[in-house]
């Protein structure tokens, strides 16, 4: 028997054996009952009630061992239940968790606010900087936690990491910029462009200017922000200027003078959840990393 049935197991007993009585309590039909215990005690083998013709009467000796083992799986059961939901509300403590600022908007705008009002009793500290810095911090042990790109640059005997977004790089640009009509742009369109691009505590301003080394593409960056709003909207002021962004910032945000255009051979952009390797870990730290993960494949 299945939790489920155990509880009918008890209830028959509860009600003096009266079937039509506890079925209309559990809210079945006395048939299904009566199926449930014959199907039972034919496939064990065994009578758990002593009957006369289709009556019960009371339990056999085997019954009420078999009785009273219900009433403990049962009770554990709801013990189990009662300690499940409780170990989550007295959880207290504080935890620091680093994420850029892009990545905070696009993928944790919903999650991180849900999140924190759900746990009152926790200290929640938000770290804001680039993917390149929260590697070291992570390192450092500064944050608990650190939103990170791959490649994450540590090496993964160091780090638990789960990749919770995975998308790519996009061009965005003026819907007045030459390029605009472009529905795929190659490395080499890029060459001389102007280019607006995160600073360098930025994952992806590494991640850029590897490319464009790599295509022996001239570089004419005339900007470096940790604001991706503000590469964005530069971009849109100037029409001469490219930025170099995930391409999730479009899907999110309604852009009537701007276009992003993928790119051939495009830089992956996969946002990994990051923790050190650690013999054990204290009771919040556990419990957030479980939080978001849930969170994320909830939304998967």
């Amino acid at each position: 028997m299945d939790i489920k049935h155990l509880r009918y197991f008890i209830a028959v007993v509860e009600n003096d054996f009266n079937l039509s009585r506890t079925a209309e309590s559990l809210y079945i039909s006395q048939p299904t009952l009566s199926i449930m215990i014959n199907d039972f005690e034919a496939r064990q083998g065994i009578k758990l009630f002593n009957r006369e013709q289709s009556k019960l009467l009371g339990l056999t000796l085997t019954g009420k061992h078999y009785y009273q083992d219900a009433l403990e799986v049962i009770k554990k059961y709801n013990d189990m239940q009662e300690n499940l939901h409780r170990h989550e509300q007295n959880i207290k403590g504080a935890i620091t968790i680093g994420i850029p600022p892009l990545v905070l908007s696009v993928v944790f705008s919903t999650i991180m606010p849900k999140l924190i009002l759900k746990n009152p009793d926790i200290q929640f500290t938000i770290k804001e900087s680039g993917a390149y810095q929260l590697r070291q911090d992570l390192l450092l042990e500064t944050v608990d936690i650190a939103i990170l790109l791959h490649p994450e640059g540590i090496s993964k005997k160091m780090i638990d990491s789960y990749q919770i977004q995975s998308s790519e790089l996009a061009v965005f640009m003026s819907t007045k910029h030459r390029l605009a009509n472009h529905t795929l742009l190659d490395w080499p369109d890029l060459h001389n462009e102007k280019m607006a691009i995160f600073d360098e505590t930025f994952m992806i301003h590494h991640l850029v200017k590897a490319k464009f080394e790599q295509h022996n593409i001239r570089q004419n960056i005339v900007l470096q922000s940790g604001s991706w709003d503000f590469l964005v909207n530069s971009a849109r002021i100037n029409h001469e200027l490219l930025s170099i962004l995930p391409l999730p910032i479009a899907e999110q945000y309604s852009f009537e003078d701007i276009v992003a255009v993928p790119i051939k051979q495009a830089i992956p952009w996969k946002v990994m959840l990051c923790r050190l390797k650690k013999s054990n870990y204290n009771r919040v730290e556990e419990y957030i990393l479980d939080a978001l993960l849930e969170e994320f494949d909830t939304q998967a």
